[in-house]
């Protein structure tokens, strides 16, 4: 890993706080990955759920990204795809990072009971399993997992093949697209979760998958910027470690949401 001076740091930190207000969770590549590799580890029956919801030949893949189109429209939702859990935190609790009920493990939680349950109307059903698809994949997305915003780096900047763009930017999707095109990245993910011992990262349940999350970002992606007042370029070793852990994001998103499916609808 290489640092060096940040010119006009100032400058930059605020024009991207000012046209990025929130963490966005995967780029549409990254959550149709994670889709894409879920598909075919559903069950059967999932599969015929999903069919019945979104019709014939629409897979989870072509949905992966609506959570992410509809903030604009919808922005209660914005607060729904992350959580933050303070430092010195030893477990995740909900009372305290997730008082009002409206962070990423409360709401998975909810969507999850709503699809399960198919007692509300159709369209909130469909919307709610659109949503799970999504939380479910930003569940695993370190950045929106990690420190409150005043404790966290998401807003330092690093170098990543030449372009300069926040820490947050970097895991979104600047990391996704340094390891090639969409149909690569996939088959990495593929290949991780053939290597995997998967049974064992589909135990534990939502808390516990959010609090190995923020461990990631608080060992494996915060460690990455020494000083927050340099550009950190992301190259060598400290890029290759960063690419491991990326694909292991990706493939347990992938297969987690396929068992949050599979046990929705057993």
């Amino acid at each position: 890993m290489e640092v060096r001076r940040r010119r006009c740091a100032g400058l930059a930190l605020f024009a991207w706080i000012a046209s990025v207000p929130t963490l966005s969770g995967w780029s549409p590549e990254g959550h149709r990955i994670v889709a894409l590799a879920a598909q075919k580890h559903l069950s059967e029956n999932a599969k015929r759920r999903v069919t019945y919801l979104l019709g014939e030949n629409v897979g989870i893949s072509d949905v992966a990204t609506w959570a992410d189109e509809i903030v604009a429209e919808r922005p209660e939702t914005e607060a729904w795809h992350s959580i933050t859990i303070p430092p010195g935190a030893e477990r995740v609790d909900l009372a305290r990072d997730c008082p009002l009920g409206d962070c990423i493990t409360s709401r998975i939680r909810d969507c999850v009971g709503i699809v399960r349950l198919a007692i509300r109307p159709r369209s909130e059903i469909v919307d709610s399993f659109k949503m799970l698809v999504s939380l479910v994949a930003d569940m695993h997305q370190p950045m929106l997992n990690g420190y409150p915003p005043a404790h966290s780096k998401a807003a330092s900047l690093v170098e990543l093949e030449g372009n300069e763009m926040p820490l947050v930017e970097a895991w979104e999707s600047g990391l996704i697209r340094q390891l090639g095109s969409e149909e690569e990245v996939l088959e990495r993910v593929r290949q991780r979760i053939s290597e995997a011992e998967t049974e064992r990262w589909m135990s534990g349940t939502y808390r516990d998958w959010t609090w190995e999350t923020h461990r990631v970002a608080v060992d494996n992606v915060y460690p990455t910027i020494r000083n927050a007042d340099e550009i950190t370029v992301l190259q060598g070793e400290t890029l290759a470690q960063a690419s491991e852990v990326l694909v292991d994001q990706l493939a347990k998103s992938a297969i987690r949401l396929a068992y949050v499916l599979d046990v929705t609808w057993p």
